[in-house]
This record gives structure tokens, C-alpha cells and sequence, in this order.
């Protein structure tokens, strides 16, 4: 066997995962079965520190070499999948394939805080708020499957580029809205309202849009619950499981993003899971940042070591003093310069706890946290 720059198919995505799980000082690869320079210049540092010719080509030399080095570390590679687990579901859910399972979507104008008026930890601070121009990006509906268990997920890329980066959600717990989510059917992971709705709420009028509107050119993947005693299914706790969908997505997409760059965020009560969720991530994806939105901030939010982490709170989800670990606390009196300050009151009981934490925190605060970090 003999690979190299140019090659492709599963022998290359294998390479990819093994060399990925050796000591290196470069960025993680993404396995995505394509060797191209970087995988070129991995394979080159690998040569180099094994005293091998550092031509860049995997010849049975320098396969042996990388076969012998993962053994003296006690480390085996995961079995290469042999079934897939995503399949598009664009046509079932909004009447329409696109080209690489990818539609054409308007993403509306949103208000952002002008990050340049921000003053961080200053209480005194009054943030002004600017529009973010409407814009349309690449939108796709997929279900992954394990076992018994599906869930759908939903992708969002810019209209043009190809992202190498890519933000993944894990929102609030649905559970609480059960009387709201039970008419429209969320005991079924596909169900077509139950979907239409959390990708008109939570993907093209909220995280979606504040993600595209951001100064860093990203992917957008939100996974959705489902009615259950574990409601994000295989995604909470199966790292491998993780890398394999977004392997597949890439595929489905015709490479339209890859995934060398990954950063995470939850919203309020889906902190106890985002905890999990990021800790099976280890060895599997390179996260490099992490956003949590008025999480209950007794529980301390995990990130992986070395990455950005940016926590802002509304007061609403703790009592008493600002709890340690870097939170920006953004309470009522920052607000005044957001556009519907003036009627914070008539918001639905308890008003100030739906204005801050149900509206202010979740149409702002992602967008605020990547701009920051």
C-alpha cells in the first residue's frame, strides 16, 4: 500500500485517525479521507521524529512505523464504520433535496451588542446595540441514527466558502416545555412540526443567525431533542459516534465544511449535559472554545484544556453573589439600550425572569461570546 498527496477513500480516512491518536505538535486532522497538505505535512513529522525518509508518502515502512508507534503507546485506532449513520431528510421535512443536500435559506436581520461599547465586568456599563444585515445561507436537515436511537440535526453554512470551523449546540432541556412540545409530536424525533419549529426558533431566528452574523467564519450544527429519558440520544455521551456524523456530513455535502476547528455552546439548563457531551469529545474533536448562556452556574461548566471560555449570566438562574470562573454578569441595568427595554414589564409572568433569561440571554450572548473570544 502506498498513499499519498492527491489519495482518497476510507484507506486515507483510516490513515487520518491512526496519526491522529500520536503524539504532534500540529492541529488535529480531520478525518475526512482526503490526503491533502496537511495530511502530507503530519505524515512528514511523523517520518521525521522516527528517523524515516520525510517524503510525506505512507509507504509498509512507514505504515509499520505508525502501526508500532500506536503499540508501545497502548493505543488502538476505533473500528473503521462499516454502516452510515446520517441520512438526509430535506425532502421529508421542507419539501426540497438542494444541491448536496444543501437548500438556500434567508437568514433575517438580527441586533447584536456592539461589542466596541462593551465593558467587560463594569456593572455601570450600557452596551449599545447594532443591526446585523439579513442574509442567506446554506440550510440541511439530517437524521442520525445508533441503535434504536434517532435524532435529527440541522446544518447552517454560510452561502459561500467552506468553513473549517464548526459551532455545535446543545440547548435547554426540552422537558419543561413538555405541554408546549407534546402538540407537536416531539415523541417523534422526525416529527415535521416539532422540527419546523426548532429550526424556526432556535436556528434561523436565534443561535444560527448570531453564529453566521459573527466575525469568524463558521458552521452552524444544532442537535435536536426528542422526548426521552436521555433527549439528545447518542450525541450526549459517544464521542466517536459525534466525529463519525460530522465525518458523514462532509461527505453528504460534498466537503462544503470541515471540521478541524470546533467550538460548543449551551443555553440554561443544558449545562449538566454540555458537561458530558464536551468531556466525550476528548481525543475526538478539537475544541477549541466553548459559550455558556445563563447556565445554573452551581454546576461548573467543563472545557477542554487550553480552550476560550466565555460564561455570561442574567441574574436569573442563581441568588445571591456572582459565582467565580470568569462569568460577565448581565443584569436588568446593562439592558437599557435593547430594543425592547422599555416594555421588559409585559413580558409574560414572571416578566423580568422571561425578559432577561428566555430573551435578552439567548439573542445575544453567543454572538457577544465569539466576538469576544
Amino acid at each position: 500500500m502506498t498513499l499519498a498527496l492527491g489519495a482518497a477513500g476510507p484507506e486515507v480516512q483510516q490513515l487520518q485517525e491512526l496519526l491522529s491518536l500520536l503524539p504532534t505538535a500540529r492541529a488535529r486532522l480531520n478525518p475526512d479521507g482526503k490526503f491533502g497538505p496537511l495530511t502530507q505535512a503530519r505524515v512528514k513529522e511523523f517520518q521525521r521524529a522516527n528517523r524515516l525518509a520525510d517524503n510525506g508518502i505512507v509507504d509498509d515502512l512507514t505504515m509499520a512505523a505508525i502501526t508500532e508507534a500506536l503499540r508501545l503507546l497502548g493505543r488502538f485506532p476505533p473500528p473503521t464504520p462499516t454502516v452510515q449513520v446520517v441520512r438526509p431528510i430535506n425532502q421529508q421535512i421542507l419539501g426540497l433535496d438542494g444541491t448536496d443536500n444543501l437548500i438556500d435559506q434567508i437568514i433575517p436581520s438580527i441586533m447584536t451588542i456592539d461589542r466596541g461599547t462593551l465593558l467587560p465586568g463594569s456593572a455601570a456599563n450600557r452596551p449599545r446595540f447594532v443591526p446585523a444585515r439579513s442574509t442567506v445561507g446554506r440550510l440541511g436537515i439530517f437524521a442520525a441514527r445508533k441503535g434504536n436511537s434517532e435524532r435529527a440535526i440541522i446544518l447552517l453554512l454560510p452561502k459561500t466558502g467552506r468553513p473549517d470551523r464548526i459551532n455545535i449546540c446543545i440547548t435547554q432541556g426540552f422537558a419543561q416545555a413538555t405541554a408546549v412540545l407534546d402538540k407537536l409530536g416531539w415523541s417523534n424525533p422526525l416529527s415535521k412540526p416539532f422540527l419546523e419549529f426548532a429550526l424556526l426558533k432556535h436556528v434561523i431566528n436565534r443561535w444560527g443567525a448570531q453564529t453566521l452574523a459573527s466575525k469568524k467564519e463558521m458552521a452552524f450544527l444544532y442537535i435536536v431533542r426528542a422526548k426521552a429519558a436521555n433527549e439528545l440520544g447518542p450525541f450526549l455521551n459517544d464521542g466517536p459516534f459525534v466525529r463519525q456524523v460530522l465525518t458523514e456530513l462532509v461527505s453528504l455535502t460534498n466537503s462544503a465544511f470541515s471540521f478541524e476547528h470546533v467550538e460548543a455552546f449551551t443555553f440554561s439548563s443544558g449545562i449538566s449535559e454540555f458537561n458530558i457531551f464536551l468531556r466525550s469529545l476528548a481525543g475526538q474533536l478539537n475544541v477549541e472554545a466553548v459559550y455558556n448562556t445563563d447556565p445554573n452556574p452551581a454546576i461548573a461548566a467543563a472545557a477542554p484544556e487550553g480552550a476560550v471560555r466565555k460564561q455570561f449570566l442574567s441574574g436569573q438562574t442563581f441568588r445571591g453573589s456572582i459565582p467565580p470562573g470568569g462569568f460577565e454578569f448581565m443584569p436588568e441595568s446593562r439592558w437599557e439600550n435593547e430594543p425592547d427595554f422599555s416594555r421588559r414589564h409585559t413580558f409574560t409572568a414572571p416578566p423580568i425572569f422571561n425578559y432577561l433569561h428566555n430573551h435578552c440571554i439567548p439573542l445575544y450572548t453567543l454572538h457577544l461570546g465569539i466576538q469576544l473570544s
